[in-house]
């Protein structure tokens, strides 16, 4: 079955990079009669005309070209004016560049500002050839004034050079006002074509795919330009004279046009392939989104339990000593601070035997050598309590070396911390231990910060 989008005149889908090709024969069939155009149809005298000019105008038999008559390189070398305007170049871009009512009004200016190797309206104007664009590519001054003229026409058009490297472009702060005279006066439409055209034969080729991104996010994304969004896919699209850069285009195209049925701009066979491409990326990233879901529903430590099957006996009360654990560091800095203020009157004072929290570094330390995780953890939760019972008031020097009360139960030690209930036996063990080990230390004052480096 043939495919009745395949366009005798539009060479982009010739030769596909994967080696797939479109059949010869169907690119031999016309799809429509007539050459004008309506919304279901494409314009086969704007893909003739386009293809014209990106194959090179392969049927002009230009006659050998002598420096003389090289008009459109001496005009943008500022030799010559301009007929009939008698203008020069550099008058042109100060005197004109924000006059719009004269750039809108006045018609025979574009043919010398971009020239080409088609005749124009204005037939005072000289057509480029072949010799003329390879001295123009080869002269820095003509090209400097070149961009110049590109950035006045984009100003009139309501947009902004953004890089003269690149030919990025933006909307101007003048865009709404600049639009509006794009909607109004469709001959524009014209000169956007010629100036596509006349940036690809004087050495600006990088320039064209930007500009026509442009147009094509206005028309089809933010839905604007309505009037010219025909000659955007008819005309602009196909100026790009990189073919990789002009599929990127035609595929932006079908991906942002609605309806899908109604776009006619490539054969049926690649929008098919377009529709593909983009399920699968839509299936993959669905995909991502299912296995990272799954995967953290069952991840360990995340069932309803808040444990999983594989997971460790101790896992829970590890967990919450581990939150005690973090409580204790930074308690620890609070009390290094405090020790370190206290310090001049905590010197001529004896250690107390029963007060495991004044030194707590190394008593801790050598414990961690003879008991588990979670003795190590609840001897932690153990300081941690001390600590707090001491900085709530019981020692008027905010030192806790010689506080007599610390092993009376206070409110803290009246409510169960998780965990605590079920190792009843083995914190009492513990704090007998850690009694014995701090009596053992308790004269080292340098250790506070140990505590935490061991305990982690």
């Amino acid at each position: 079955m043939d495919d009745d989008l395949v366009c005798e005149y539009d060479s982009t889908w010739d030769t596909e990079s994967d080696g797939d090709e479109l059949e010869n024969t169907g690119r031999s069939k016309k799809t429509r009669p007539a050459f004008w155009s309506n919304s279901s149809s494409r314009n086969l005298r704007a893909a003739k005309d386009m293809q014209n000019y990106r194959h090179g105008y392969p049927n002009i038999n230009e006659e050998e070209c002598p420096e003389e008559r090289m008009m459109n390189l001496k005009f943008y070398l500022n030799e010559i004016k301009s007929s009939p305007d008698d203008v020069s170049i550099e008058t042109f871009h100060t005197e004109w560049r924000t006059d719009y009512k004269r750039l809108e009004r006045v018609h025979s200016y574009i043919q010398w500002l971009f020239p080409l190797r088609e005749p124009g309206v204005n037939y005072m104007a000289a057509e480029l050839t072949k010799k003329e664009i390879q001295a123009f590519r080869e002269s820095d001054e003509a090209k400097s004034r070149l961009l110049d003229s590109y950035e006045l026409m984009l100003g009139f058009y309501g947009m902004q050079l953004l890089n003269r490297e690149t030919g990025e472009v933006k909307r101007a702060e003048n865009w709404r006002e600049r639009f509006a005279n794009l909607e109004r006066n469709m001959h524009n439409n014209l000169r956007i074509t010629r100036i596509l055209k006349s940036l690809g034969e004087l050495g600006f080729d990088h320039f064209q795919a930007p500009l026509v991104r442009f147009f094509l996010e206005e028309t089809l994304v933010r839905k604007t330009l309505s009037s010219v969004k025909r000659s955007v896919l008819d005309y602009f699209l196909f100026a790009v004279r990189d073919k990789r850069e002009r599929r990127k285009l035609v595929r932006f195209a079908f991906q942002h046009f609605e309806p899908k049925d109604k776009f006619v701009w490539c054969p049926r066979k690649i929008q098919k392939r377009f529709k593909k491409k983009s399920e699968k990326r839509q299936n993959s990233s669905a995909g991502s989104g299912e296995s990272a879901v799954q995967d953290e529903g069952h991840s360990p430590y995340k069932n309803k339990d808040g444990e999983a099957a594989s997971e460790p006996k101790h896992s829970k009360p590890v967990a919450d000593f581990t939150d005690a654990k973090k409580q204790v560091d930074s308690d620890s800095i609070m009390r290094v601070n405090s020790e370190k203020h206290s310090e001049g009157s905590a010197e001529d004072q004896e250690p107390n035997p029963d007060a495991h929290v004044a030194g707590p570094s190394a008593g801790s330390a050598d414990c961690d050598d003879s008991r588990d995780e979670t003795d190590h953890l609840l001897c932690a939760a153990d300081s941690q309590e001390e600590r707090e019972e001491t900085a709530s008031g019981t020692s008027e020097d905010r030192t806790v070396t010689d506080s007599p009360k610390h092993n009376a139960p206070t409110q803290s030690e009246k409510i169960p911390r998780p965990g605590m209930m079920m190792t009843s036996v083995q914190s009492e063990s513990h704090e007998k231990n850690a009694t014995d080990c701090n009596q053992s230390n308790g004269s080292e004052k340098e250790e506070p910060m140990d505590i935490v480096d061991t305990s982690s």
